[in-house]
């Protein structure tokens, strides 16, 4: 297996003068990519040559005091401009949330009534139902006497029927027996 050669402080250098040129950042993988190397190698690298560059951009002179004091100050208004803004911002944010929480709230308040009042015309149907089907019950069972009752009257009517046609079949008999006793005392006299 061929070894790759190390990676130098010279090679870092100028892959991150490259990327920096390019206007790209000269990150860790960036410079991987161009040079090669392990990850904690080329990132001590590259943090020397960052070092390097922040020596080269530090300011030949210092400011003088009262310049930095109205940076301070200047900072520190735009800071409390900024808070304020974030604050309003946030209450209204907060305000926006509880009127939304509110009108949940109520909502579903209304809804919790819609749902108790379904639930006790629920209790009243089922009650109704329940009422109902024993009168259902009730009528069935009398249907099933009448039926009953019904079928015993027609037996009935049916005997009483079969009585009667023999009845006048023995009606007619004795009539027919009577006209003869008739004639035959009638011609003895």
């Amino acid at each position: 297996m061929e070894r790759k050669p190390k990676v130098t402080q010279q090679a870092v250098d100028a892959a991150c003068e490259e990327l920096h040129q390019a206007g790209k950042n000269a990150s860790v993988n960036a410079v991987i990519a161009i040079t090669g190397g392990s990850f904690s190698t080329v990132g001590a690298m590259v943090k020397t040559w960052r070092a390097e560059q922040e020596k080269k951009a530090a300011p030949a002179i210092e400011m003088p005091e009262s310049i930095t004091n109205a940076m301070y100050q200047a900072t520190a208004v735009v800071w409390e401009a900024a808070a304020s803004l974030a604050n309003e911002r946030i209450e209204r944010v907060r305000t926006e949330a509880q009127d939304a929480l509110e009108k949940s709230r109520s909502e579903l308040s209304e809804y919790m009534d819609a749902i108790a009042n379904l639930e006790q015309q629920l209790e009243k149907n089922q009650k109704s139902l329940a009422s109902a089907e024993k009168r259902l019950s009730m009528t069935a069972s009398e249907i099933a006497q009448l039926n009953t009752h019904k079928i015993s009257l027609e037996t009935r009517l049916a005997d009483r029927d079969s009585e009667l046609k023999q009845l006048r079949e023995d009606y007619k008999k004795l009539q027919a027996e009577l006209i003869a006793i008739a004639k035959t005392g009638k011609d003895k006299h």
